[in-house]
């Protein structure tokens, strides 16, 4: 009797590797974007930029046809069409960083309140399992970070408002320091975050030497395959969904 052929391919793990295909490309076509928007001046392209981001961020609820999803989406890219009309595209463009910075401010600041999981806990959770969260100390330094990432992102957050409203006005167009700020706004407000996240790892290392680290690499892997989990609420008595 001829046997149906063995998969050698695990399902699980080709969709996992499909879903970080798509996120790099995706994050990687972006900057391409903002980078030829950047050089070139174009409205068009900052304002597709935009329209390319938005995009990503409801890809799922597009997909699966969500009201809300798609009313969101609608209301985003038709401000962006009316901006770039006017001759503001780049604005629109402007707008990104200060707004991703308050979304993310929004959200590490609501999972500290009421009876939620912090958002670094799930990620532990999500990444090394339910018991690593209840090792000594690694869950009051959960909490911790997560409240130091809501001030980073609010502090930039305020910092990009009084760019935008108070200080590009005031600079001439062209000049040295108005290309620094905009330098700043585009690609500073996401170097910060990156360089706070390998300080905060190397004082992981140090304040929390009595237990074993994940390797760098393998940590950034399983954050990647595993960042769903992070809106979900998990119990951190139990490690699961309430």
């Amino acid at each position: 009797m001829n046997r149906p052929e063995e998969s050698l391919v695990d399902p699980a793990r080709a969709t996992s590797v499909v879903q970080r295909a798509r996120l790099l490309g995706t994050i990687a076509g972006y900057l391409v974007l903002v980078l030829v928007a950047w050089f070139t001046g174009s409205d068009a392209l900052a304002a597709l930029c935009v329209v390319v981001l938005v995009s990503a961020v409801l890809a799922s609820g597009l997909r699966n046809a969500s009201r809300a999803a798609w009313a969101i989406w609608i209301l985003l890219v038709g401000g962006i069409v009316l901006l770039t009309w006017n001759g503001h595209g780049r604005t629109a463009l402007d707008l990104v960083p200060l707004l991703v910075n308050l979304g993310l401010a929004i959200l590490f600041g609501w999972t500290l309140t009421g009876t939620h999981t912090p958002l670094i806990a799930r990620a532990i959770i999500a990444i090394e399992g339910a018991e690593r969260i209840a090792l000594p100390g690694v869950e009051t330094y959960a909490r911790a970070l997560t409240a130091a990432w809501t001030l980073l992102f609010a502090l930039q957050t305020i910092v990009f408002v009084v760019l935008i409203a108070w200080w590009l006005p005031q600079l001439a167009e062209g000049s040295r320091a108005r290309d620094w700020t905009m330098t700043w706004l585009q690609f500073g407000g996401y170097l910060l975050p990156a360089l706070f996240m390998l300080a905060e790892y190397a004082f992981r290392r140090w304040h929390l030497r009595h237990i074993p680290h994940t390797p760098p690499r393998e940590f950034a892997e399983q954050l990647l395959r595993n960042w769903p989990q992070l809106l979900r609420d998990t119990d951190l008595r139990n490690g699961r969904t309430p």
